[in-house]
């Protein structure tokens, strides 16, 4: 494009508009800057923000160095890491460029970047759906992926700091250097005898395997546009064998792409082992199995060169299935992994389910994001393949395919949405312009009107054809308007509900009681001996002695990491979730022993609770533990019949006895102390297997006192026939069932300022940190309490009950533990004997006298 096209008016006012366009998009994005409020800490958004500021700090304190092991995470172990270095590394050069150094300065720089990257995608747009329809459908496409609500727009917003849009750019990048090498190649084909036609198609493949490494040295998941071109590079051949090519053009571009993508990956490095969602050599290898494949479509594309479309069609479709066939048989080992990375970024597993991010995409979803978006969406597919059936060209299927792709993706999990921001954009885009199109058509080529008839001799059927082809003219035109009508209709009913979605979403907040939990801890608790700033080596990696590690849910991993500047067991790569000694099993067994040994185990000093896993997330937990039962055991739904029309009820969730009993509740709940059943309700209900429904159909019930609930529950159980049962159940999570015993190892030290529990039910804070020690014994019987006073007031009576003659204890006496007061000595409560103890004795399990 030459300077003078540049400069003329047409170009300045497009070229006014996208800056306009881009200029909005940063601005509705920084809007919690404008707040002014001066704590960006505040501002930064829970889970992967959190670490990958973490990343900065380390790259930063290491610059330009990359760590791909980090010891701060998944304790002992310690965490392979599988995020590409380029977002760190990108992110701690603009910082030491703006001479950010302490950490708010580099929350306030690196907050801005995602936001920069989204406005990025205007110009980005513009240029591909350009390439592909026309100025007017890129600036309408640009526009719509400014203001895409949902993931899109979530992860590119103030605060919300991670790769995700960066994902987005150099994937969005990546194929708008594919889209420009096929318009080219579709002008300027290749022919293999000219090695001047190579020359141009070669730089931009070259182009395109850069751009792909920048997307791959940000993520591993970029294979998924590697898969793209493979899907479609067949699709390519059959286009250029119609048009009267053999398919060198292909050859030429995959070939250096992919090229440049393997030297680019050897670069970045090895750095793991299993799927591709990691750097692994299964990279490597599904780009040579590309170039291979492109080889051997052009082999038989020379090959049949003097057979018919439909015999090169068929042999394609030959081809791929013995192709297929023959992987499978020689190297079922590749066979089967490329298989199970396809199933694991297309596919579903059961503990996903409880990943916000990773949960498959419903209907509401779809709506709720991108709404009349989804209608221009289908128009667009519709509008591309009208544009295909009429020309051959591949830039269109490509878009197709990408799309189609991306939507699939997107249903089996919700986070992909931010990657169908674009074709939903692109599409909405060609659409629109495409309607602005047909009627510019029409008015360039309307029909004039023709001659009278006795001007041409009285030819009344040629008179009769005017008037004929006038009339068709018009009704082309109408319904070429209704179609614009209809399509800016839409566009603008997506762009009022997504501005007032973008509008509404505040800012994002660093939960307060989480930030002053781990704030706390990392000022309160013993240095572990390992420096947050060094990187270690993985194959060098041994945690110090005075090392430990910290038990909580995956969710609070990085948190943990991050601003308390400890060791997680878990995080949110859910590393230490699942399994014998995850964190899923230490807090739903219901054996003290069990839990213990699971700390022992991974070398862990301290817990910490909250309200949600004690609540919103519990299922999550019940579910990572068993995926078989869930949450059935320990929280359950029971119809109650309407009495006016017994076929009617509703649902009531009630708490079963298994989940006093677990040690999220004993820690969260009851501060580990004994509790004792008060009130409970007995019901009778019938198995669902009986009664044809989903969920247990109550008969009978009422509260009643824990004790005559008991007698109640035993007496009935041998009473009623096989399709009924009986349980004692309640509402309140702080109203048991049965007796909880004490929990003999654990003590509070911390807890946050906020109550979670409403004040009906006993005061419970939002976040809890438990130390887990040895404990001290006493010699004795009956019940032993000690009064305990937190951080924030709340007064509580820790009780235990002795085991075979004897307590193990937590708490020193009169002594202030963390943040935690005793203020008074144990006393067994039958004999009111009292007893002292220090801090030395319960590190030490020694025997109190």
């Amino acid at each position: 494009m030459s300077v003078s096209i540049l400069k003329q008016p047409k170009m300045l006012l497009i070229g006014a508009v996208l800056l306009v366009i881009t200029a909005f998009s940063l601005i509705i994005r920084i809007i919690p800057v404008l707040s002014g409020n001066s704590d960006v800490l505040s501002n930064v958004g829970m889970d992967d923000p959190t670490y990958q500021l973490r990343r900065v700090e380390l790259c930063l304190a290491n610059f330009p160095n990359i760590a791909w092991f980090d010891p701060m995470t998944y304790f002992p172990q310690g965490q392979p890491m599988h995020w590409g270095p380029l977002f760190p590394l990108m992110s701690s050069a603009v910082c030491l460029l703006f001479g950010a150094h302490a950490r708010p300065d580099i929350i306030s720089v690196c907050l801005l970047i995602p936001c920069v990257m989204a406005a990025l995608m205007v110009p980005i747009l513009f240029f591909l759906v350009k390439k592909v329809a026309d100025w007017k459908a890129g600036l309408i496409a640009g526009f719509f992926i400014a203001i895409c609500p949902g993931q899109f727009f979530f992860r590119s917003y103030y605060g919300y700091f991670d790769h995700h849009i960066g994902e987005v750019l150099f994937s969005t990048l990546f194929c708008l250097g594919y889209v420009s090498a096929l318009v080219y190649c579709r002008r300027n084909p290749v022919t293999i005898e000219d090695r001047k036609t190579w020359k141009i198609p070669a730089v931009l493949g070259l182009i395109c395997g850069v751009l792909y490494v920048f997307g791959l040295a940000l993520m591993p998941t970029m294979i998924l546009f590697a898969l793209l071109v493979g899907m479609f590079t067949p699709i390519w051949f059959i286009i250029q064998r119609y048009i009267g090519h053999l398919g060198a053009s292909a050859v030429v571009v995959n070939t250096m792409t992919f090229l440049v993508a393997i030297i680019g990956f050897f670069i970045i490095g090895v750095h793991g082992e299993g799927g591709l969602n990691y750097y692994t050599t299964g990279h490597p290898v599904a780009y040579a199995l590309i170039i291979l494949g492109t080889w051997i479509l052009f082999a038989f594309s020379w090959k049949l060169r003097d057979r018919s479309l439909t015999h090169y069609i068929l042999a394609l479709v030959g081809v791929t299935v013995l192709g297929t066939i023959l992987l499978a048989l020689l190297s079922p080992e590749l066979f089967n992994y490329l298989l199970a990375n396809a199933n694991q970024f297309f596919g579903q597993e059961i503990h996903w389910k409880t990943i916000q991010e990773a949960r498959p995409w419903t209907f509401d979803d779809a709506w709720r994001t991108f709404q009349y978006s989804l209608i221009l969406f289908v128009i667009g597919i519709g509008v591309l393949l009208n544009k295909l059936r009429k020309e051959l060209c591949p830039s269109y299927v490509f878009i197709l395919i990408w799309s189609v792709v991306v939507f699939y993706a997107t249903i089996q999990h919700i986070r992909y949405e931010y990657y169908l921001a674009v074709p939903a954009a692109m599409l909405g885009g060609i659409s629109i312009g495409y309607g602005i199109d047909l009627i510019q058509k029409k008015r360039a080529g309307q029909i004039k009107e023709e001659p009278s008839a006795h001007l041409k001799g009285g030819k009344q059927k040629e008179a009769y054809q005017g008037r004929q082809k006038r009339s068709h003219s018009q009704s082309v035109s109408t319904g070429s308007m209704i179609f614009l009508v209809a399509v800016i209709l839409l566009g603008a009913l997506f762009t009022y509900n997504s501005i007032g979605r973008d509008l509404a979403i505040g800012s994002f907040n660093l939960n307060p009681d989480w930030r002053e939990a781990t704030e706390w801890m990392g000022h309160n608790t013993p240095d572990t001996g390992v420096d947050y700033y060094t990187i270690y080596q993985k194959d060098q990696w041994k945690p110090p002695a005075q090392a430990y590690g910290v038990m909580s849910w995956w969710d609070y991993g990085h948190i943990i990491t991050f601003l308390g500047k400890r060791m997680p067991n878990a995080n949110p790569f859910q590393y230490g979730v699942d399994g014998k000694f995850g964190a899923a099993r230490y807090f739903i067994t219901t054996n003290e022993s069990e839990a213990s040994g699971i700390l022992d185990k991974l070398k862990t000093r301290y817990v910490i609770t909250d309200y949600e896993m004690d609540t919103g997330k519990f299922w999550a937990m019940t579910t990572w533990d068993n995926p078989d039962v869930g949450a059935a055991p320990y929280q359950r739904n029971f119809i109650l019949p309407n009495p006016d029309n017994p076929n009617t009820g509703q649902n009531f969730p009630f708490f079963m006895e298994p989940y006093y009993q677990t040690m999220v509740s004993k820690l969260h709940n009851f501060d580990g102390s004994m509790a004792e059943p008060r009130q409970v309700h007995y019901i009778q209900y019938m198995k669902p297997e009986f009664s044809k429904t989903s969920d247990p159909v109550i008969v009978n019930g009422s509260q009643m006192p824990y004790a005559a609930g008991a007698a109640l529950l035993e007496s009935s159980n041998s009473s009623l026939g096989p399709e009924y049962g009986t349980a004692l159940v309640n509402y309140a999570y702080t109203e048991p069932v049965s007796k909880v015993p004490a929990l003999q190892h654990y003590r509070l030290v911390h807890e946050s300022p906020t109550r979670a529990s409403p004040e009906s039910l006993p005061d419970i804070r939002y976040v809890k940190i438990f130390e887990y020690v040895p404990g001290a014994v006493i010699h004795g019987e009956g019940v032993i309490e000690i009064p305990v006073t937190t951080n924030t007031g709340r007064n509580f009576v820790y009780r235990q009950e002795s085991t075979n003659g004897t307590f193990t204890v937590p708490y020193p006496t009169n002594a202030k533990i963390g943040d935690v007061t005793t203020t008074g000595p144990y006393k067994i409560v039958s004999t009111g004997k009292e007893y002292q103890v220090t801090d030395d004795q319960i590190q030490a399990g020694s025997v109190v006298a």
